[in-house]
């Protein structure tokens, strides 16, 4: 992989380690999923690039999201309210939005957005210096 290309995946991981607190920074749910597979898709090619076992693992770990998922948590940061909670109240709302996300609440959307941020800081560090991906196999092999 280019250096350019490494340049461009750190960034991209960085849009999405930073999205938990600052979901500005992506305009809707289709640029993040756009950003976040595009990050997979690279990191997949480097791991097979330089053989690497532990970042198809981590690849492997990625939760899987979609758009309405993505959506509902954005909506939720910003504080915005759909026409059904208004007029429907909080028990139309919260059943209109586990409906659009086929019954996933927001505390589980959350926890995929952290699980997805905790292995961009991982693969951030990996991309950047392959070092760590020896340190990272030497913690795992301690703690299990």
């Amino acid at each position: 992989m280019r250096e350019s290309e490494i340049q461009i995946l750190k960034k991209s991981l960085n849009v999405i380690i930073d999205f938990y607190e600052r979901v500005e920074m992506v305009n809707s749910s289709s640029e993040f999923l756009e950003i976040h597979n595009r990050n997979i898709k690279m990191l997949s090619d480097l791991g097979l690039e330089r053989q690497s076992i532990f970042i198809k693992k981590c690849v492997d770990d990625y939760p899987k999201l979609r758009a309405p998922e993505i959506e509902l948590f954005i909506s939720k940061q910003r504080k915005e309210r759909s026409f059904l909670w208004f007029v429907g109240g909080r028990r139309v709302g919260f059943i209109y939005d586990l409906i659009r996300t086929r019954g996933v609440l927001l505390s589980q959307v959350k926890k995929k957005i952290t699980k997805i941020k905790e292995l961009n800081l991982k693969m951030y560090k990996v991309v950047e210096n392959p070092i760590f991906e020896e340190l990272y196999l030497k913690t795992m092999d301690s703690n299990g």
